[in-house]
């Protein structure tokens, strides 16, 4: 009898120890707008996903939904409102709303977007967040993907003569405001769109990463890629978080997402870039695409319209207190840390 008892309450306090266990995990949910077989989505639901609950011994937990509740120009708002409680945005999606996150756009920054990404998250704690342009959501960490080039399908664009006029697609924010000041007509629509707005001849060329090779068609239409040391442009993208969310969490779970968002993120999912922009760069070449690299001359132009956008960028964030300049040099030299190895 005693051991029947003892085996009763035995098993009861396991169940106990098992529910309480269960009670104890939390679910965050996660989507992004990016397609199912892109790096990005990759990313988040399986090796960060993985990440979040091996560091947090499995109090949490990753569900990334199949679909998201919202476009890329929506998520900003989409976190904020409880949507979902994690996702990613590219501040260039946000027209008016980010001035502070141009910093990582501009050309010439980094030929590796980890490089870049642990940089500007570095530069992001020690300058930026202090400005609290992401009120309403929380920002775990900042991260870009791979350099811009211009790629186009009929012709290699040489010089700033060769782009008067032209339609480019550009993904908004910096890359917008270079391709207007090199004297094109620069159209903000996703990469998504781009196949048939170069089949139908809405526009004649676009500033995109090597990694939109292989996942949108695109090496069958494009023909000639031109790049420049460290990109004609960059792109800054965010992951952030519901803050109602967040503020619910407990000390432990914070520390444990602490510990897989900030540089650790910014360095893995820079490193995905990388790797995407390999096979993307791989799978242009099979399709014998041609690169051609920016002339000294092109460069030189390049250099001097985009001097006035660094004037202009730094004119505009004046009134947050961030002194812009010292900023975008501190990025800079951090970026020659990171390739340093520190």
């Amino acid at each position: 009898m005693r051991r029947t008892v003892a085996g009763t309450v035995a098993a009861a306090l396991v169940s106990i120890c098992v529910c309480g266990a269960a009670m104890a995990e939390t679910v965050l949910t996660v989507s992004g707008w990016t397609p199912p077989r892109h790096h990005f989505t990759r990313l988040l639901q399986e090796e960060w996903a993985e990440m979040v609950e091996r560091e947090s011994g499995g109090l949490l937990k990753i569900r990334y939904l199949p679909k998201a509740p919202m476009g890329a120009a929506q998520t900003f708002d989409g976190v904020r409102d409880g949507l979902v409680d994690i996702s990613f945005i590219s501040h260039g999606n946000n027209s008016g709303r980010f001035r502070l996150t141009k910093i990582a756009e501009f050309p010439f920054l980094a030929d590796k977007a980890e490089t870049l990404s642990v940089a500007y998250q570095r530069v992001f704690e020690r300058s930026l967040a202090s400005a609290k342009e992401h009120e309403g959501v929380v920002p775990l960490a900042m991260f870009t993907p791979g350099p811009g080039h211009l790629m186009s399908p009929k012709k290699a664009y040489e010089d700033k003569a060769s782009l008067l006029g032209q339609k480019l697609r550009a993904p908004g924010g910096m890359a917008f405001d270079l391709a207007t000041a090199l004297g094109a007509a620069p159209v903000s629509r996703p990469a998504s769109e781009l196949y048939e707005l170069l089949n139908g001849g809405i526009v004649d060329g676009a500033f995109m990463p090597a990694d939109v090779f292989g996942g949108w068609r695109l090496e069958d239409m494009i023909k000639h890629v031109v790049s420049a040391p460290g990109g004609f442009y960059n792109a800054s993208f965010a992951l952030v978080m519901n803050e109602a969310k967040y503020n619910a969490l407990t000390e432990e779970e914070r520390a444990a997402l602490a510990r897989v968002t900030g540089e650790a993120f910014s360095r893995i999912a820079g490193r995905a870039s990388d790797d995407a922009d390999a096979k993307g760069w791989q799978v242009y070449a099979e399709k014998g695409g041609e690169v051609h690299q920016a002339s000294d001359t092109f460069v030189e132009e390049l250099r001097a319209s985009i001097a006035p956008l660094e004037n202009d960028w730094a004119s505009s964030v004046a009134d947050t207190g961030i002194d812009a300049a010292a900023a975008l040099a501190g990025l800079r030299a951090e970026i020659e840390r990171v390739e340093a190895g520190q």
